[in-house]
């Protein structure tokens, strides 16, 4: 093997990575287009993220200030307001995972049963008979649909429940033990993520008191948003996963969330495998190298080239038939393509048995098993670290006695 050799043989892999990084790009390029018209017709059908925020009461007091206007004084009267406390929180959020599929895409949609009931203590009220007192509340995912509404305010429903959806303050009566009670419930549907947000904004601190939140889903594959309160209770069922909140008088400017589940998207994962697609063909020049050297079998840099263009007909394939099969049955035709296209090569000039097994058995490990571990998340990091570790102890076992110097000065 001449240093020549050995150059070109290496820039046919800086070749093939370029032609490798262009097609991830493509890929990734063509997912993200896709995903973006497919996710605003989902989105209009089955609504966005579910965003619920926290109700809020206060008392509004009547105060009169004297104003300068035309070098006269005058009083104009002014309502200063004053939050109420919310002394308690008892909320509970059922989901079940309703995956949708449009065109080739998957989406994590959902349906969920929200109820929630509060108590809050009142400070002072008028005792004219005039309300004093409001409550909001609303429903502010605008995209999601909102079925079966009931709203109760004081123990009392309430028929007319257009404040919810035009976001007005609702005038109450204290209860005689000076507290206003909320009760409202709903069913709805999603997509993406469930937001219960605590605090009034991004950067505010709030007290909680007596609070519970209790999500229970038919799912168990879920994550949590960054910077949220992670449950303090976790079971996992027969049917899914009970996750309990629970604080009583606690100081907080987090918030509450759950990140819905979602199947694997062909283009999401043929993009990662398609950027990682070098480093197999790294393992697999350097397994053949090593062994076309032990082995004595001379081979040209264009066959390198061509056993590199079946590696890249792997990812060429389930790139495009992707789009159109289930990527699992992508995966294995592009993996029965490839191994026969070095099979059928390799044995017209070379040794059966590095034909018949050495080529393959590296193919399938360094190929197709590194390709295969990114459909379990997280998993890929510790594959590869095991097959390269192992991949070197073997090749320092065989070429331990190799007289290198003489293995690059040898004429062919």
């Amino acid at each position: 093997m001449s240093v020549k050799k050995l150059a070109a043989i290496i820039f046919i892999y800086i070749m093939t990575f370029i032609a490798w990084m262009i097609l991830g790009a493509s890929n990734l390029e063509r997912t993200n287009d896709s995903f973006r018209k497919l996710k605003s017709e989902v989105v209009s059908l089955y609504g966005d993220a579910l965003n619920i925020h926290a109700p809020v009461c206060y008392s509004k007091i009547r105060k009169i200030r004297e104003e300068i206007v035309d070098g006269k004084k005058v009083q104009k009267a002014y309502f200063e307001q004053d939050d109420l406390e919310l002394s308690k929180s008892d909320i509970r959020i059922q989901v079940h995972l309703d995956q949708r599929k449009k065109g080739n895409l998957w989406f994590p949609t959902f349906r969920a049963a929200f109820s929630g009931a509060y108590e809050f203590k009142v400070k002072n009220t008028n005792k004219s008979g005039k309300a004093e007192v409001f409550l909001y509340t609303t429903l502010k995912s605008a995209n999601s649909i909102y079925d079966n509404i009931q709203l109760a305010v004081n123990d009392r429903n309430m028929a007319d429940v257009t404040p919810l959806i035009q976001k007005k303050e609702i005038p109450v009566t204290p209860m005689q033990d000076g507290t206003v009670r909320l009760k409202i419930s709903y069913d709805c549907t999603g997509m993406e993520s469930i937001m219960y947000f605590i605090s009034p904004g991004p950067d505010d601190i709030t007290q909680i008191n007596h609070f519970t939140l209790k999500m229970i889903t038919d799912f168990k594959n879920y994550d949590f948003p960054k910077d949220m309160m992670s449950p303090l209770e976790k079971e996992i069922t027969d049917q899914g996963t009970e996750l309990v909140w629970r604080f009583n008088k606690s100081v907080t400017g987090k918030d509450i969330g759950l990140i819905i589940p979602n199947r694997l998207n062909p283009g999401e994962i043929v993009s990662r495998v398609t950027f990682f697609a070098p480093v197999p063909l790294l393992f697999f020049f350097i397994v053949l190298f090593m062994i076309s050297i032990l082995s004595k079998i001379d081979m040209h840099p264009m066959n390198y080239f061509f056993l590199a263009a079946t590696f890249f007909s792997f990812h060429l394939m389930y790139s495009y038939f992707s789009d159109h099969l289930n990527i699992y049955v992508t995966f294995v035709i592009a993996s029965v393509v490839s191994l026969l296209l070095t099979v059928t090569y390799l044995r017209l000039f070379t040794p059966g048995r590095l034909a018949y097994l050495y080529a393959p058995l590296t193919q399938i490990i360094y190929l197709i098993i590194f390709s295969y571990s990114f459909f379990f998340k997280g998993m890929t990091g510790m594959i590869v670290t095991i097959c390269a570790v192992i991949t070197l102890f073997i090749l320092m076992q065989m070429t331990a006695r190799l007289n290198w110097e003489q293995v690059f000065g040898r004429k062919t």
